[in-house]
């Protein structure tokens, strides 16, 4: 049993390997090797005739065409039915909670209950900006602006992992009007605690910058002290809604849900869906429940789908979408980032690699998009392109070809060149 490097383990007489929550994109390594330890687990099964089972209460698309011989548990273990879940539109309210929301949560401290909210944002603030000049802070690195972490005095980029002093006046205009935007989980634990924390109902967090502040104050530490109370309310980013059992959790809260369908990524929706979905698993376990889900598109599908506990409905439609747009599970994508200190030297390298691709003829229906703009990070300027393509193994051919011939020329020295076969 391990995370995702476990898959190479060297086992003899292999007979059955078990992907859980099969869905999460971590099994993809995003560095090199870029491999999925999914596409790993079922090579190695393949080789070994060797049963790969792969669990999940929100498969992918990728996962549920190639099934065979589904097992479905319609119901949980103990027979228990799902929280009623139920969507509030935040249209023309407030940012934060929702009136419901409040009120949902002023109960569940009455009755000495706990709760469990979702905000897939850490920090205090968005970003902030002055109010005077119109500075934003970003970072000097990426073309991003910094969040702020007012616990630690500082504003970081979550990219890069710059970090700087928060700002008390504008380093232009000399203005102490700086304005903060938006709300992360460090504010909304805050905000929580303000209102609800009597200290009888404490409020507890969980994100990743929880989980990397050491053994006595990191996650593990979080989820055993949430799970030792009598009562309260534990707020966090998606990691609050990964496999936790807690069986007195009977009331979950999703923050800005369609925050991820804002995404530029053909899965936005598939995440949305899980997202949703696996925080109403936490929820109820041990007796009734029901999940509040705040969004200004209560109307979207996978809003909708989740608040319905409907994995198939949700899958059957994603599948048409993505056959009707050719992308994976009907397709293959090959990502290649070029990125180089000098924009017009990225430029110059994405629109050799995109003429070389189409001289090689890397297949039958296979496109080309891009190249197109990525965001500077970590000092480099970035181009992009995607190959979509329907035979996978002539297209990494190709694409392998083009990226040797193209880095080889002198012209593009200062260019380093990336490529992910079926990113995530």
């Amino acid at each position: 049993m391990g995370p995702r490097s476990a898959v190479f383990a060297p086992i003899e007489d292999l007979g059955l390997i078990v992907v859980d929550e099969e869905h999460d994109a971590s099994y993809k390594h995003e560095g090199d090797p870029r491999y999925d330890a999914r596409d790993v687990a079922a090579e190695r099964a393949a080789r070994c005739g060797a049963l790969l089972l792969l669990g999940s209460a929100t498969p992918r698309p990728e996962s549920a065409r190639a099934e065979r011989d589904p097992l479905r548990l319609p119901g949980r273990v103990d027979g228990r039915p799902l929280p009623e879940v139920q969507i509030l539109d935040m249209r023309g309210e407030a940012a934060g909670l929702h009136p419901q929301t409040a009120r949902a949560l002023s109960e569940v401290r009455a009755t000495g209950g706990k709760a469990m909210v979702l905000l897939n944002r850490r920090g205090w603030s968005n970003f902030l900006s002055c109010r005077s000049c119109g500075r934003v802070w970003s970072c000097p690195d990426c073309d991003v602006a910094l969040v702020l972490h007012r616990a630690g005095g500082y504003l970081a980029c979550h990219h890069c992992g710059h970090r700087e002093p928060a700002p008390a006046r504008c380093g232009d205009c000399g203005s102490t009007a700086v304005a903060r935007h938006g709300a992360g989980t460090e504010r909304v634990q805050h905000e929580l605690a303000a209102t609800l924390d009597d200290g009888s109902f404490p409020v507890f967090r969980l994100d990743a910058d929880v989980a990397g502040s050491g053994e006595q104050d990191g996650a593990g530490a979080v989820l055993r002290r949430f799970e030792a109370a009598g009562s309260g309310v534990l707020i966090g980013t998606q990691m609050v809604a990964k496999g936790h059992d807690f069986r007195d959790v009977t009331l979950g809260v999703v923050l800005d849900a369609d925050a991820t369908l804002r995404f530029p990524d053909f899965r936005a929706e598939e995440r949305t869906f899980a997202l949703i979905a696996q925080l109403a698993g936490r929820v109820g376990r041990g007796g009734e429940g029901r999940v509040l889900v705040q969004s200004i598109a209560p109307e979207a599908r996978s809003i909708v789908h989740a608040a319905r506990h409907d994995s198939d409905g949700f899958l059957a439609g994603e599948l048409k979408r993505r056959e009707a747009l050719r992308y994976p599970p009907f397709s293959h994508l090959i990502r290649i980032v070029c990125a180089a200190v000098d924009p017009t030297l990225a430029h110059a390298a994405a629109h050799a690699l995109r003429e070389r691709l189409r001289l090689s003829s890397p297949g039958p229906d296979c496109s080309v998009l891009g190249p197109a703009d990525l965001f500077r990070l970590r000092g480099r300027e970035r181009q992009v392109l995607i190959v979509k393509a329907s035979e996978r193994r002539a297209a990494v051919r190709a694409v392998g070809e083009a990226v040797r011939r193209v880095a080889a020329l002198r012209e593009h020295a200062g260019v380093s060149f990336s490529v992910d076969v079926d990113p995530q």
